[in-house]
C-alpha cells in the first residue's frame, strides 16, 4: 500500500510537536532553529502532496541536517538525545555528498555533546553512533537500485494512469495498430510545461482524460497522452477541450498515431517549437 498520506501525516505531527517546543521549551537561542525546521517539514508535506517523491538531489535535503547541528551547536545538553537522528539520515535516499555531510555533521554533534560526558562514556556514545551511521549507511545502499528504479517502473505512480516513457514505447504500436483495425483516429499529444508544475499537471491529465486513455511522463517536464477519438474532428475537440483545462506554462504537439514518427524526433521538436500548439496530421496511411 502507498503510504505518502500517512507520511505527510507524520511530517504535520512533527511540525505540531516542534511548534509546541518551540513556544514552551526552547530558549532564545534555539527557538529560531526550530522554527525552521517547523517550517521544512510542513513545506515537505506539501512538496509531498504535489509531487510523492523525495527530494532527494536537492540542497532541501540539507536543512534537517543542517538544523541538527545546529540545536546541538547551541544546546548542546538540551538537544543531546538528538543526536540519534544522524543515524535515520543516513538511510534517505540521498547523493554522496549528503552521505558524506551527513557523516561530518554527526562527528561535531557528538564532540558538542562529549564535553558533559565522562571519557568512557564519550568514547561509547562515539561508538555506538558511528556503528549506527555505518548501520544506516548499509540500508541506504541496499535500497539504492530501488530507488534509482523508480524513474524506470512502467507505472510511476500507484493508483494514478501515469506511466514511464518506456511504457509509451510499447504502446505506440499497439495502439497505432488497434486505429488501423478499428479505423479510429489515435494520437499523440506531447505536453511540455514547467517542472515545478509537471506533477500537478499530470494529475490534471488524468482527470480530464478517459479511463482508457494512458498518460505518461517523459521527463522533469514532458508529458504524454494517447487520445482515441472516432475521427479527426472529435480528436480536435477533445484535444482544445484538454488543453483549456490544464493550467500552468504549456506548449502542446499533437502527432496522429496513422504516419510513422520517431517519438524522440518529436520531443526534439517539441523542444524547439515556438507554437503553443503544433498538430502533426496524418499524411500517409500505414504501408
Amino acid at each position: 500500500m502507498y503510504k505518502v498520506g500517512s507520511f505527510r501525516l507524520a511530517l504535520l505531527i512533527g511540525a505540531a510537536l516542534l511548534a509546541i517546543m518551540m513556544l514552551y521549551v526552547a530558549s532564545e537561542v534555539t527557538r529560531p532553529l526550530l522554527m525552521v525546521a517547523v517550517l521544512w517539514l510542513v513545506i515537505t508535506a506539501a512538496l509531498f502532496h504535489m509531487s510523492y517523491r523525495w527530494p532527494a538531489r536537492t540542497p532541501w535535503q540539507m536543512v534537517p541536517s543542517l538544523l541538527l547541528a545546529g540545536l546541538l551547536w547551541a544546546d548542546p545538553q538540551g538537544f543531546s538525545i538528538w543526536l540519534w537522528a544522524f543515524p535515520l539520515l543516513m538511510m534517505l535516499p540521498q547523493p554522496g555528498w549528503m552521505i558524506l555531510l551527513n557523516v561530518i555533521l554527526g562527528g561535531f554533534g557528538w564532540w558538542q555533546i562529549q564535553g558533559s560526558l565522562e571519557l568512557e562514556q564519550a568514547a561509547l556514545a562515539g561508538l555506538i553512533l558511528t556503528a549506527l551511521m555505518v548501520l544506516g549507511l548499509a540500508r541506504a545502499m541496499l535500497l539504492r537500485p530501488l530507488w534509482q528504479d523508480m524513474g524506470r517502473r512502467l507505472r510511476l505512480i500507484p493508483g494514478m494512469r501515469l506511466w514511464s516513457a518506456r511504457q509509451l514505447n510499447l504502446d505506440l504500436s499497439r495502439e497505432s495498430g488497434r486505429s488501423d483495425r478499428e479505423e479510429a483516429h489515435s494520437e499523440l499529444l506531447l505536453l511540455r510545461t514547467s517542472r515545478q508544475r509537471c506533477w500537478a499537471m499530470a494529475r490534471q491529465l488524468g482527470n480530464t482524460t478517459e479511463r482508457y486513455e494512458s498518460c505518461y511522463r517523459l521527463d522533469r517536464s514532458t508529458l504524454a497522452v494517447l487520445l482515441l477519438s472516432p475521427d479527426p474532428r472529435h480528436a480536435a475537440e477533445r484535444r482544445s477541450a484538454i488543453l483549456g483545462a490544464l493550467q500552468g506554462p504549456l506548449k502542446a504537439r499533437a502527432v496522429s498515431l496513422a504516419q510513422s514518427f520517431s517519438l524522440a524526433a518529436q520531443c526534439r521538436a517539441l523542444d524547439h517549437q515556438r507554437e503553443p500548439l503544433v498538430v502533426i496530421k496524418e499524411t500517409a496511411p500505414h504501408a
